[in-house]
């Protein structure tokens, strides 16, 4: 017998191994396949991006709704919804924008506006995924350009200040040899709350040394349903990236973070437990490949063997970082 709406339970995420022969499941938003192992159905809410896993090869990051799903396009914006959520996603190539900034301005802008015209008027989280993130040198970097380009959208189309909060985010570096920009994002008909991490500057009040225009996300969200979903997190403390070229310090240094908001999430009653568990999705950004086996031991040890792990190789936003981990965690 199909779900009716009142049956689905809230927003949720897992990591699955979907046959490529059987339909998806009504109430699934989207199926997200990474590198080219992972196979998917024939399905408009599957979609795959070019970072290859180094741990979870065959794991596709499945977001399910309130169900059942429906599809379309707006323009650039493709998205699926179901009557509470929208999951959207864009691709923009760059030399038809005319560079990283102007695409990045153009992207945010298209999907910016196409939820101020709709009834999911509260963006909780973003995934930037962006080609040769650290390349060029001074405010011509790349990372630093896509900055730019959000920050004049959010400017332009949805003005932010630190009372309401930007939403969570990602942003890490593919290795394709075509310059594009890929975004995907969840919003919904109900607002979250934005968290922000007391051992770090707030991202938006980055100063002037770190680019033309501070990055502009929150350090987490917490959606209506008490998931809890944390930023792309690094080793950086105050707004300054600590052990330069140790990867474990550095993944010490990101789990303490992590482990602070949990901990001021919990606090403000926010969610109910800071500890992670089997409903707890970690994915992991690293820089190289070959430090992959030590990450795995060591966040296994850390996080037991409960907790859903999935590890891809990508570059950081900054170049002295290694690795940068994100967190959807609900009890």
């Amino acid at each position: 017998m199909p779900k009716t709406p009142a049956t689905f339970p809230p927003l949720r995420t897992s990591y699955e191994a979907l046959p490529a022969r059987s339909p998806l499941d009504e109430d699934v938003l989207i199926a997200v396949a990474f590198g080219s192992q992972a196979t998917t159905p024939d399905d408009r809410r599957c979609l795959r991006i070019d970072l290859e896993p180094l741990v979870g090869v065959a794991c596709v990051e499945v977001w399910r709704g309130r169900g059942p799903a429906r599809t379309a396009v707006d323009g650039l914006v493709r998205y699926a919804e179901d009557g509470e959520h929208c999951v959207g996603h864009l691709s923009i190539d760059e030399s038809a924008a005319g560079g990283l900034a102007a695409a990045t301005e153009s992207a945010y802008r298209s999907l910016l506006r196409f939820h101020a015209d709709s009834p999911y008027r509260h963006v909780w989280r973003m995934w930037n995924f962006i080609t040769d993130i650290n390349a060029g040198s001074g405010d011509n970097e790349r990372y630093r350009q896509f900055c730019l380009g959000r920050a004049r959208a959010f400017a332009e189309d949805a003005p932010v200040t630190p009372a309401i909060g930007y939403p969570a985010a990602s942003a890490v570096g593919k290795r394709s040899t075509t310059r594009s920009l890929e975004v995907c994002w969840i919003a919904s008909r109900s607002p979250g709350v934005m968290v922000e991490n007391p051992r770090q500057v707030s991202a938006y009040e980055y100063p002037r040394q770190y680019g033309p225009a501070a990055p502009s996300f929150s350090r987490a969200t917490v959606t209506a349903g008490q998931l809890l979903l944390i930023s792309g997190t690094a080793s950086i403390v105050g707004h300054t990236s600590m052990h330069a070229g140790d990867l474990a310090a550095q993944l010490d240094e990101t789990l303490r973070n992590i482990d602070a908001l949990l901990e001021r999430s919990s606090a403000e009653h926010l969610i109910r437990s800071a500890a992670l568990n089997r409903g707890s999705l970690v994915k992991v950004y690293l820089r190289n490949a070959s430090d992959a086996a030590s990450v795995e031991r060591e966040l296994r040890r850390e996080l037991g063997p409960s907790v859903s792990l999935l590890i891809l190789a990508a570059d950081i936003c900054r170049s002295d970082l290694l690795i940068e981990i994100e967190v959807a965690h609900q009890d």
